[in-house]
Order: structure tokens, then sequence, then C-alpha cells
């Protein structure tokens, strides 16, 4: 009887630390700038991404403008963010497929831009 016991104890902390393991935290919007007008939204596999944000590094864009930088591939949130925005902003941009990245919003003046090259081109003429 008392290894029963013992057994069903074990097999409930079992499947509690698997739950605490597995689970994670909700996901929240991640706007470090709030009177950021520039929103980057990327993938964290992405590697067009990846070449934006090496570009940005190189040439300390984030030091001359404030960028909102978030995630959207593994942050619910933020994705519902990016939909929203685009819809919002330019729906033109919008499609049944989806919405590639990296795609940077700039929400004062109403302009989207898709992609490494024309990112990385906006924000060098917006830096100086």
């Amino acid at each position: 009887m008392i290894k029963k016991i013992i057994t069903i104890i074990i097999i409930i902390f079992a499947f509690f630390g698997l739950y605490k393991i597995t689970s994670k935290k909700p996901d929240s919007i991640t706007i470090i700038n709030p009177d950021s007008e520039l929103f980057l939204f990327y993938g964290d596999t992405c590697p067009h991404c990846k070449d934006v944000e090496e570009f940005i590094a190189k040439n300390q864009i984030d030091q001359k403008l404030k960028i909102n930088n978030l995630e959207i591939y593994s942050n619910k949130p933020n994705s519902s963010l990016f939909f929203e925005m685009v819809n919002e902003t330019c729906p033109n941009n919008s499609s049944p497929e989806g919405i590639p990245v990296p795609f940077l919003i700039n929400k004062k003046d109403k302009q989207c831009f898709l992609g490494t090259p024309a990112i990385t081109e906006y924000l060098s003429e917006k830096s100086k």
C-alpha cells in the first residue's frame, strides 16, 4: 500500500515538474522606445533579418534612430501587433500568404519597407 502511495506521489511530482519545465511565461509586446516612430519586425531564424540587424549594428543606426525591434516568429503579441500595424499603415502589403520579414514601418509617416535592401537604404538616409 505504501509503495502505491509513493509511486502515485512520484508520478504527480514528475508531471508537475514536466509541466513547469515545458510551460513558459506568456510573451508580451516588447516596445522598447514608446516615442519611436520606427518599428522593425523580424524573425529570430530569418537570415535576411540578421543582415538588417548586422547593418544596424555596424553603422550604429540604433545610436542615431530610435527603433523598436519586435520578434514575431515566436512572440504572438508582437505578431498580432505586426499584422495590425501593416493593415493600418500599409494594407497593400498584406496578402493571404502572409507578410515576409524583415519589415520596417514608419508609423508617423505611414511608410513601409520590405526586405533588406529597402530597409537598409531607408535607414541610411534617415540616419544622416
